[in-house]
């Protein structure tokens, strides 16, 4: 069974804050994610690079604390949305150039609307968000879905170094740098169709041809 909702009744949109003075920065406190780090991160995903903040003295600053699973998106140039879009492993700060969405996981899976964002096309300001329609099937679809996704997604992650490491073989070993010419090319072949499976699973899946 699939039901349709707009995405503040599935989620919470939090709109971020301030950035803090530099003298609320600590050396172990709560990630604090700007749209500028935001590329960093999407880079390097080390978010222990991030400045923190104490949340402790939040009565003296503005910050916006988001729990683990929040999807962040930054508020401008949101047709860049599929590119710069996180899903936070613990609990962060956002600042006023980010907004979060907090899923309501008794209804849609974190996973699940991370899948979403990186399929549908937002073209519109941030606020466009609360209205923004989505099919959601039953949590229990909704995992095997995301099983599926996920192992894909994995496999693109590790593309560029698993390719890298493919092709510096013939340095380690003599007469076979046609079968590695071979096998790169194959493995090239492979992560294309494994990338057309992906989206073509999520026009299917988004688009209600799994109905």
């Amino acid at each position: 069974m699939v039901k349709r909702y707009r995405l503040d009744e599935v989620a919470k949109i939090e709109e971020g804050k301030i950035i803090p003075r530099r003298k609320y920065f600590t050396n172990i406190g709560v990630p604090l994610i700007t749209a500028e780090n935001l590329k960093k991160l999407m880079l390097d995903g080390d978010i222990e690079r991030l400045p923190k903040v104490n949340i402790v003295f939040g009565k003296h600053f503005k910050c916006a604390p988001v729990p683990a699973k929040t999807i962040i998106l930054t508020k401008a140039n949101l047709k860049d949305t599929n590119k710069y879009i996180y899903q936070s492993e613990t609990e962060l700060c956002i600042a006023s150039d980010i907004v979060a969405i907090i899923p309501n996981e008794t209804i849609i899976l974190s996973d699940y609307l991370l899948h979403f964002f990186r399929w549908y096309k937002v073209n519109t300001e941030w606020q466009h968000l609360y209205h923004i329609p989505i099919d959601i099937p039953i949590i229990d679809i909704q995992h095997k879905m995301v099983q599926i996704l996920n192992t894909i997604q994995l496999l693109l992650k590790n593309k560029e170094p698993l390719l890298t490491a493919v092709e510096g073989l013939p340095q380690h070993f003599d007469n076979v740098s046609v079968q590695i010419e071979n096998h790169s090319k194959n493995l090239h072949h492979g992560f294309n169709q494994a990338q057309y499976l992906y989206n073509h699973m999520l026009h299917k899946i988004f688009k209600g041809e799994h109905k």
